[in-house]
Parts: structure tokens; C-alpha cells; sequence
């Protein structure tokens, strides 16, 4: 699998390590130099949360700052900072480092499995949309790799970067919101 897959397996190794070092407080140094920039750091967090190898890193930072700032302000300038990211990763989609892996994956057994499910005559094309709009969405605003949700878009419609950004933008910022109370609630 590493050798098929080995960028997919070196992003399950980052979120790994970037458990590791939190829960072994190798990341408190961080807390520190963040300290009084929350509301910077929380952009910074949010830029980092769109990428796939430096998202458990932008998790780590909102949970870091999650009791410094308001969790009103610090999700959507977070969002902001998501949005700068997925924008970018928007414009260059077609050259993602995930892209050759992705295009291996589609041809393996479950994703075949799936694709006859969606494509049996009784699911309409537009179930089919709804359905890989709620799962790209799903994959937007959770800290795995915005390129993979941003390539299903893609291949839904036409899109125009405007509403890519309204929906990057709200999903991106739901799910740093969710992060931030979960931290607040349980830390």
C-alpha cells in the first residue's frame, strides 16, 4: 500500500505525528510564540487547515487558541484563511500532488463498487450531483485534503470561482467553528 499510495500514506503519517506531538507536548512551544496573536494565528491555522499534509498542524493551532479568542471572530478570519488556500488549490487543481494517486484510486475495487451503485438506472443524475456536492462538501470542511473535495467539484459542473469561495468560505469556517467549541467544550 505505502508503495501505491505513498503520498496518501505520508498524509495519514502527518496527522499521526501531529497527534503524537501534541499529546506528548512537543507542540506547547508553539502555545507560547502564538501567544497575544490569536486572532493571527487563527488565519494562519486556517491557511493551514486546506492543505492535506499541514492540516492536523492548523487543527493544532485552533486547538492551541481555541480558549484565547472569540469563537465568533476567530472561525470565519480562520475561514478567510481557509478560503485564501482553497482558492489557490482551486487554480491549480489539475496539477495536485494527489492527482495521480486519486486517479489510481478511482480504478480500485470499492470506488468501482460505488461508482455502479451511483450509476444503477434507478439513481437519477441529479442524485448523483446532490450526492457528490454532500460529499465534497463533507471533504471541504473537514481537515482532509480540501484537493480531493475541490476535484469532485469539479467534476460535478462548471464552476464559477465566486461561488466556489461562498461555499469554501462557509464550510471551511463551520468546521474550524466546530473544532474551536469542541476544544473550548472539552479542554
Amino acid at each position: 500500500m505505502v508503495r501505491q499510495y505513498p503520498k496518501l500514506c505520508l498524509l495519514c503519517g502527518s496527522f499521526i505525528l501531529a497527534y503524537v506531538l501534541y499529546h506528548i507536548g512537543a507542540l506547547d512551544w508553539f502555545g507560547h510564540a502564538l501567544n497575544g496573536h490569536g486572532y493571527a494565528s487563527m488565519f494562519l491555522g486556517g491557511m493551514l487547515f486546506s492543505y492535506g499534509f499541514t492540516a492536523p498542524f492548523g487543527i493544532a493551532i485552533f486547538v492551541e487558541m481555541g480558549h484565547e479568542v472569540h469563537p465568533l471572530i476567530g472561525a470565519p478570519l480562520a475561514g478567510i484563511g481557509a478560503l485564501l488556500s482553497d482558492l489557490f488549490i482551486f487554480s491549480i487543481v489539475r496539477y495536485s500532488a494527489f492527482h495521480d494517486e486519486i486517479h489510481r484510486i478511482q480504478f480500485s475495487r470499492p470506488i468501482l463498487w460505488i461508482h455502479s451503485l451511483l450509476h444503477h438506472e434507478r439513481v437519477s443524475e441529479r442524485m448523483r450531483n446532490y450526492i457528490l456536492w454532500a460529499f465534497a462538501g463533507i471533504v471541504i470542511g473537514s481537515p482532509l485534503p480540501d484537493e480531493f473535495g475541490m476535484m469532485l467539484l469539479g467534476s460535478v459542473t462548471e464552476l464559477k470561482e465566486r461561488h466556489v469561495a461562498l461555499l469554501c468560505f462557509g464550510l471551511n469556517t463551520m468546521g474550524i467553528l466546530l473544532i474551536i467549541l469542541a476544544t473550548r467544550t472539552l479542554g
